[in-house]
């Protein structure tokens, strides 16, 4: 590297005459004379650019001369210099940075920008800049976590004067508040995890920048950054309180409307970040008290709210809105949100409440999503019925695995829709399941009908248990200890219907929930009922951190009933979801948090002393969820059960490890969860250790596949196949060619259950994607998984897998993804605890039932104020039809009746044939006869000889002569030319957009319906404002579907019959009827008589 050298002095560049070698220079700074070294040194500083592979012999004693205390000042300064160069040339930034830090300004600028230098010292500038701002990134970073870290270390041992590295990060920052990049300084000081930096970066563009625009963007862009970008959750929260507080401001002062609402928008999404439910409500309340378009979008807020999952804190907002009559008193000792007295406010304004609260815990989200799948279900009944016919022609259908796997299919296939129409119809089939096959079978109900909470109790009351006669469970009804699967499955069933669609009605999980509470105190005899009550319960309570519902499970752990105990486990980790109970920092009631604390010591006690392992499993899985989303607060739990010594107990800390991280993409837990997957000597630690990966980068999907590829090669099976999870949750639902191609090897794996999870992790990735994908590869994995199903050379588990994927692949009548975050960047509870649950299939079966929270609709509807959807609204997609098509559904083999073949008469039989009849008839005598057959036999020669003579000219390559009504075939039909496909179409209101989709869908601005948030993709629930509003309107309204057959004719209108020749039978007809003409009369007499 050889540059033109250039020496630096005040501003003043003065060229350098050649020199053909640096030597003479270099054995002059042993000379005794400081004049003469200087020289020599500020010569060499002029050609080192030129000659620094001659002077980096000579580095030893440049450093000596840079830190010799008796050399004078600019000596030392000088030599620093030279040095700095040189290490610059040997590409030891560090280095350069340490002696150009003590060589000082006076020589080397490097604050400086390179448009203020010239020559070679513009890479040499940005070098050093570069490697300063990293050095302050690692040294604070270090100091704020209060860590000592490998970078911490580096830059102690090179001994930076940290002052002066401050100085010089101080002044690139004051650049960048001059020139107005605001973002580059930000992404420096997020970067160094430096609250009070971000804070002066945000009040300097306030207060420099002078354009609200400007402001809002980089409050917006710093949002975005410090949730996905910032690991640690103290200085997330720390970064996004001082958002939150800019973002007020800004409210308050601006003039401009749009930047006010969204300055809303993002502030409501920094509090619910904090867990503020109150100031969340404030906002809303602001909104609905406001205009009509501002009211639209405190619903839409709702409804974002309500699409995050957590159900708690939506529960909590809604408590904190005014309530009417409550005047300024709020529960929970919360500030007022009310903007105006409860006194003033219009029968409009409280109209707008209640339909706020109608959407926060009134279900209406539910059932808009329940309506959709129900109504545009793409469910293949030929799936099913191929699949059962395939089982039933092997022999497999007497296999129960197998048989159940059919069923939990079924339920994937119609998740959500209500369509429960196979089962109806093939209920002798269903028979075949027992024991806890029909526990699993019953609550396939819950799967199909998730959401429908309408007609739950009448839908499951065939199956459901006899209500006990009183509290202890004495009287009449009380619980059997033998069967009881269908009963238990029921309770499930209920559980999954109620907790399966986020923004269920409250008051009727409420409902369900006290039911299963009744049912659980008193089925303690039952361990099928009281795994059934667990789950439901679990499930209904979510979130809800009641300590007398964790009482009561606990109580059911005690019995030390293994599968009853498991369920226990699990529930009460749904209940605590989140809540870091046991934990320093927690947010349950402070009345309750020292006697769940003691529960929780309880718990991990009973789990080190029980002999049933799957007690362990669901109690290490229950302190999982508990710490789910709690990050480093998780840490001390996740280091204690992570050196336990039983392999269960260190398989709960890596779905811990998983669930507290989950969508933080943090570096510590993934390098926690690689060790784990290459050291710990337990096949099932290692497994989950893998799959816990893809849960802490969902949001980072395309790093998974990267991190697994060598896992996927491992000798061990285990690992291979929690690889191919891994891939399938993290790029589900993308159809991904590179993805597919890494899992493509292990489709045929020695082992079975490799090739399982390759099965089920494929589908995943093909989730919702048309014939065309991955240059229509998905098309022929469909063929293969129906394959696989008929071949009886497979392996019962390799059928499993396939069974499964069959209904993986188009789940939820190919209207849902597996997708673990929300369309605003927050991570779906549900959709974590549901995944995490259902991963636990491997040791239980029905764990597979907890997909059904997994999943998630991807429809979007567009609503009006009055939540009436405009059919005439429409959302422009910029791609081909088919790119985002439904598959195209199986096609029902016809079997073609067999044709009888005739019999080809050869010219030799007709004659010999001909020849008799002549001989014969000439035997019996008359002319006449024999004449009539010479015609017969010319006839059949003839016809012998054209077909001759018509295969010779074919053979010969001409055309045979046509005879008069041979092979006359009509009119040829003329091939209709493929039209060309249209680059963009246009989707009607509501319609199904999925989350690739999406990217290239826009809303349409000239058309009447505009949404109230243009800015945001189309997907969800959208609330549009009427540009017209005096005109007539196309609506439709959003009805939940009824478990009564929807083919029954409606019942006529009343009326009143009178019997033909009565005396009131002129008078009836008179008046009823439209007067007839006198020729129509006889007509139509005369037409009935016939």
């Amino acid at each position: 590297m050889s540059m033109p050298a250039t020496y630096s002095t005040g501003g003043m560049t003065t060229p350098s005459a050649p020199t053909p070698s640096a030597s003479g220079l270099l054995s002059m700074l042993t000379e005794p004379s400081p004049t003469l070294r200087l020289a020599a040194l500020k010569r060499l500083l002029l050609i080192v650019d030129s000659h620094w592979h001659e002077v980096a012999q000579c580095l030893p004693d440049l450093e000596a001369l840079a830190e010799d205390e008796e050399e004078g000042e600019e000596v030392r300064s000088v030599a620093a210099a030279v040095a700095s160069h040189v290490f610059f040339h040997l590409e030891e930034p560090s280095q350069a940075l340490r002696l150009a830090l003590e060589c000082g300004s006076s020589v080397f600028d490097l604050s400086a920008s390179a448009a203020n230098n010239s020559g070679s010292n513009v890479p040499y500038v940005e070098c050093l800049v570069s490697a300063a701002i990293d050095a302050y990134v690692s040294i604070q970073k270090a100091q704020n976590m209060g860590e000592t870290t490998a970078e911490e270390k580096a830059a102690s041992s090179e001994s930076l004067d940290v002052a002066k590295l401050h100085s010089v990060v101080q002044s690139m920052f004051q650049q960048c508040y001059t020139s107005g990049n605001f973002h580059y300084a930000l992404g420096i000081a997020l970067e160094a995890m430096e609250t009070s930096k971000v804070q002066e970066i945000l009040t300097e563009c306030a207060a420099r920048s002078g354009d609200e625009t400007t402001l809002y963007k980089l409050l917006q862009r710093a949002l975005v950054a410090s949730n996905t970008l910032v690991t640690s959750k103290k200085f997330r929260n720390e970064v996004v309180e001082n958002i939150a507080q800019q973002l007020q401001v800004l409210i308050e002062s601006s003039s401009s409307v749009n930047i006010t609402k969204n300055a809303a928008v993002t502030l409501s999404q920094c509090h619910q970040i904090l867990g503020r439910p109150g100031p969340v409500a404030a906002i809303v309340a602001t909104l609905l008290d406001g205009t009509e378009g501002e009211s639209l979008l405190g619903y839409q807020l709702c409804f974002d709210l309500v699409e995050s999952g957590d159900q708690n804190f939506v529960t909590l907002v809604e408590q904190n809105l005014p309530k009417k009559g409550d005047g300024e008193e709020k529960e929970d000792g919360a500030e007022s949100t009310d903007t105006t007295s409860t006194a003033t406010k219009s029968d409009e304004v409280w109209a707008r409440y209640n339909n706020a609260k109608r959407i926060l815990s009134g279900g209406l989200a539910s059932e808009l999503a329940l309506s959709f799948l129900h109504k545009f279900s793409d469910s293949d009944v030929l799936i099913m019925q191929t699949l059962k016919k395939s089982l039933e022609e092997r022999g497999a259908g007497r296999n129960s695995l197998l048989h159940n796997c059919a069923v939990m299919a079924h339920s994937y296939l119609n998740a959500g829709t209500t369509n429960d129409a196979f089962l109806r119809d093939n209920l002798e089939w269903m028979k075949k399941a027992s024991n806890w096959a029909k526990f699993s079978a019953t609550a396939s109900l819950g799967v199909v009908h998730a959401g429908h909470i309408t007609e739950a109790m009448p839908l499951l009351e065939p199956y459901l248990p006899p209500s006990p006669n009183a509290e202890d469970g004495s009287g009449a009804n009380a619980v059997s200890t033998a069967g009881g699967y269908a009963e238990g499955g029921s309770l499930y069933a209920l559980g999954l219907i109620h907790g399966s669609q986020v923004g269920s009605s409250a008051s009727k999980r409420v409902e369900a929930n006290t039911f299963l509470r009744n049912h659980l105190r008193n089925s303690h005899a039952n361990e099928a009922i009281s795994h059934g009550a667990a789950l439901g319960v679990g499930l209904t309570a979510m979130g809800t951190n009641d300590l007398d519902i964790v009482n009561d499970l606990k109580e059911l752990l005690y019995t030390d009933s293994a599968v009853a105990g498991e369920g226990a486990g699990i529930a009460i980790g749904m209940v605590l979801v989140g809540s870091g109970a046991g934990n320093l920092q927690n947010s349950i009631d402070p009345q309750n948090a020292e006697e769940i604390a003691d529960i929780i010591t309880e718990l991990k006690n009973y789990a080190r002393e029980t002999q049933h392992e799957k007690i362990i499993r669901g109690i290490v899985m229950g302190l999982a969820l508990i710490n789910y989303g709690q990050e480093e607060n998780a840490d001390t739990l996740i280091d204690e059960l992570k050196n336990d010594r039983d392999p269960i107990v260190r398989y709960g800390a890596q779905y811990a490890t998983a669930l507290a991280y989950v969508g933080t993409g943090s570096n510590k837990a993934v390098r926690l969860l690689l060790h784990t997957a290459v050291s710990d000597v337990s096949d099932d630690v290692r497994m989950a250790s893998i799959i816990g990966l893809a849960f802490v980068l969902y949001k980072t999907p395309e790093r998974v596949p990267q991190l697994v590829k060598l896992l996927t090669e491992s000798f061990n099976p285990h690992v291979r196949y929690a690889s191919c999870m891994a891939v399938g949750i993290a790029m589900a639902g993308t159809g991904d060619g590179a993805s597919v191609a890494l899992l493509e090897p292990m489709l045929s794996d020695m082992s079975d259950f490799v090739r399982q999870g390759a099965l089920l992790g494929t589908a995943l990735i093909y989730m919702q994607q048309g014939d065309s994908c991955n240059g229509k590869k998905s098309k022929a994995f469909r063929e293969k998984l129906a394959s696989i199903v008929g071949d009886k050379h497979q392996a019962t588990l390799t059928k499993m897998g396939a069974i499964l994927a069959t209904g993986l692949i188009d789940a939820g009548g190919r209207n849902c993804s597996f997708d673990l975050g929300s369309k605003n960047g927050f991570t779906k509870m549900t959709s974590a605890v549901g995944a995490a649950l259902w991963l636990q299939h491997w040791y239980w079966f029905p764990m597979m039932h907890m997909l059904s929270l997994a999943i998630t609709p991807t429809f979007t509807i567009a609503l009006n104020k009055d939540f009436k959807y405009p059919k005439n609204f429409e959302i422009i997609c910029n791609s081909k039809p088919s790119a985002f098509a439904y598959p195209k559904r199986l096609e029902e083999k016809k079997e073609e009746a067999k044709k009888r073949v005739e019999t080809v008469t050869l010219s030799t039989t007709a004659k010999n044939k001909a020849r008799l009849a002549r001989k014969k008839a000439k035997e019996e005598g008359g002319d006449d006869a024999e004449d009539s057959v010479m015609e017969d036999g010319s006839k059949v020669d003839d016809a012998a000889t054209t077909a001759t003579s018509k295969a010779d000219a074919e053979e010969k390559g001409g055309e045979a002569m046509d005879v008069d009504g041979e092979g006359d075939e009509g009119p040829k039909k003329t091939k209709k030319k493929k039209e060309a496909e249209p680059s963009s179409f246009a989707l009607s209101n509501p319609c199904r957009i999925t989350k690739a989709q999406a990217d290239v869908c826009m809303f349409d601005s000239n058309q009447r319906y505009q949404p109230v948030r243009n800015q945001e993709k189309p997907c969800g629930v959208i609330l549009v404002t009427d540009s017209t509003p005096g005109e007539e309107e196309d609506l439709g309204t959003v009805k939940p579907p009824s478990i009564e057959s929807e083919d029954e004719a409606e019942a006529p209108e009343p009326f009143i019959w009178t019997p033909p020749g009565h005396t009131d039978a002129t008078a009836s007809n008179s008046d009823t009827s439209a007067p007839v003409a006198p020729n129509q009369d006889s007509d139509d007499t005369s037409a009935e008589k016939e």
